[in-house]
């Protein structure tokens, strides 16, 4: 049977029309990209010198255990740096107002982690991008490494892309504090560089 297909006004829609009685609805499967709503970062601190960071636990499994190292690591190479551990007054899946406001009236810049998994990690990269843009807090993400896709997708759709983030090994979870130190001290295994350096800069410097 010869079909005849007739072009539609509305692109989405292609009706395919035969000689009978039968009418087939082919419907385009692309669909619409939802609207981003561009973000602006916190500006950036000069230095961290005399300043407060906090180390905000997002409450994931050992998560505050890799921020422990953190801590520990301001303590012997930044020493002027105070650096609490707070952690979220809920999980990682709401937000917290309350501890974003304590962080804002008491301190300067802030560390959120750690993302190391499907739901954690766009969980803390919405944590960072509110505290910057909402509290005007600096602020860099700690994740996995491999979740860097999720996150760059996630502060895409979230209208910062270039929302500071660093990364450790994959996992956190059931690591001694060795072997959390060693990523702490250790590389970003996606940009190669030291992981600390990446958080410095990223509270310091204006991200491109």
């Amino acid at each position: 049977m010869n079909k005849i297909a007739m072009a539609p006004e509305d692109l989405s829609i292609v009706e395919v029309l035969s000689t009978g009685q039968d009418k087939i609805t082919v419907f385009n499967p692309e669909g619409y990209p939802p609207k981003v709503t561009k973000k602006s970062a916190a500006p950036r601190l000069e230095s961290l010198d005399g300043k407060t960071v906090y180390l905000v636990d997002c409450r994931f499994d050992d998560s505050i255990e890799l921020l422990k190292q953190v801590q520990a690591w301001f303590a012997e190479r930044m020493p002027s740096v105070k650096a609490p551990i707070i952690s979220l007054s809920a999980t990682y899946q709401h937000d917290d107002a309350n501890t974003w406001q304590e962080i804002r009236a008491n301190g300067d810049a802030a560390i959120v982690g750690v993302g190391h998994c499907s739901t954690c990690a766009p969980g803390v990269a919405t944590h960072a991008i509110t505290l910057e843009t909402k509290f005007g807090v600096p602020t860099v993400a700690l994740h996995t490494d491999k979740f860097d896709k999720v996150v760059q997708s996630v502060t895409r759709m979230a209208g910062l892309p270039q929302a500071p983030r660093a990364f450790v090994p994959q996992p956190v979870m059931g690591k001694t504090a060795a072997e959390l130190k060693a990523y702490v001290y250790g590389n970003d295994p996606v940009t190669g560089r030291p992981v600390m350096q990446e958080v410095i800069e990223g509270l310091t410097a204006v991200e491109g």
